[in-house]
């Protein structure tokens, strides 16, 4: 009886976790950061509701209505939060603008439920020491704060002086633990004998004693060497 018990236990905790990752593929991915606080209920609630289906007890087979009943609505406020914008902003807010062109708007952060203190310790985290020099900063439905600074508080770049640099274009991992990933190389535009010349070049002999290589967009090869202990020892650029 106990055995019986044990397996019915497991073969719970299987189909309990092969639901909650269909349920995950079903409503998205989404990055936690960007979770806002109904999407946090939400999860925490789906998570203990899986749980209590998990262990078998007395409860569990209401503890699978409950947890597919909320499964439904969840999917059904989400299709509905997607389709159309004004239940979209009834349900996770609109973003508000609380610093305009310098200036605190003390009403919405009330409505934000922010402090000044609050605000004053985000901007300092995004580098920026006085609110004056921003142009605006609006708080997201996430929590997050996006800062645009005045223009002549912007750093300088170089498109500013009419200059373009050319673009390096995004890094191609060629190299992982010592293994070649041919298919990213040949992205890139290289085979394998390109590669292995490029680090014979700068006396590495051994695709092994690589522990990690990227090739940019200018064709510049990015090695980042191991020591024999498998400890990452020293960063070489190959043009």
């Amino acid at each position: 009886m106990r055995n019986i018990e044990w397996w019915w236990t497991a073969v719970s905790a299987v189909g309990a976790y092969l639901y909650l990752h269909l349920i995950c593929r079903f409503l998205g991915r989404k990055v936690l950061s960007q979770f806002n606080f109904f999407d946090f209920a939400s999860a925490i609630t789906i998570g203990a509701l899986t749980t209590l289906v998990a262990i078998p007890t007395n409860e569990w087979k209401k503890a699978a209505v409950a947890l597919g009943i909320f499964t439904v609505l969840t999917l059904t406020l989400d299709y509905f939060i997607q389709k159309s914008p004004g239940f979209r902003g009834f349900v996770n807010s609109k973003p508000k603008m609380v610093i305009y062109k310098g200036q605190i708007d003390s009403q919405q952060l009330r409505k934000a439920r922010l402090t000044l203190d609050e605000l004053l310790t985000i901007l300092r985290q995004k580098n920026v020491f006085h609110p004056g020099d921003v142009y605006c900063a609006i708080l997201e439905t996430d929590g997050q704060l996006s800062v645009l600074p005045k223009s002549d508080k912007m750093p300088l770049t170089l498109g500013d002086l009419n200059r373009k640099p050319p673009e390096k274009g995004m890094m191609n991992d060629v190299i992982k633990d010592g293994n070649i990933i041919t298919e990213n190389l040949r992205h890139a535009g290289y085979d394998d004998k390109w590669l292995q010349k490029k680090l014979r070049e700068q006396g590495i002999q051994s695709i092994e004693e690589v522990f990690y290589a990227g090739v940019d967009g200018q064709g510049a090869l990015y090695v980042s060497i191991r020591d024999r202990a498998g400890i990452e020892s020293g960063n070489i650029y190959i043009q």
